[in-house]
């Protein structure tokens, strides 16, 4: 008796159960950058700090993000999640300069 492995139906590109699409974490981040932009004009601190600006640039890289990882799903296209992932971590380092600036 011998016995059979079955291998998970994968795609050209694609390997088994590895999501690789940056798509839920860029809209989570930029709904935080948005909080902090919200945050910021509440607490009336907006004249006194830069931090909405770059929450709100951090925002902006964010939705390019999603933009740009969107495409990479729909065209099934590697090279746009590239491009997803690098928008996605400048705005973790815009963001991380946005929150520091309010803390200081």
């Amino acid at each position: 008796m011998s016995i059979t492995i079955r291998r998970p139906i994968v795609g050209p590109r694609r390997s088994p159960l590895k999501s690789q699409y940056i798509l839920n974490s860029a809209a989570s981040l930029l709904g935080v950058s948005l909080l902090i932009v919200t945050a910021v004009h509440i607490t009336a601190k907006s004249a006194d700090s830069i931090s909405d600006e770059m929450s709100f640039a951090a925002a902006l890289l964010f939705i390019g993000s999603c933009l740009t990882s969107h495409r990479a799903i729909s065209k099934d296209d590697d090279r746009f999640e590239a491009i997803a992932d690098k928008l996605f971590a400048a705005g973790l380092v815009v963001l991380t300069g946005g929150v520091l600036s309010f803390w200081f």
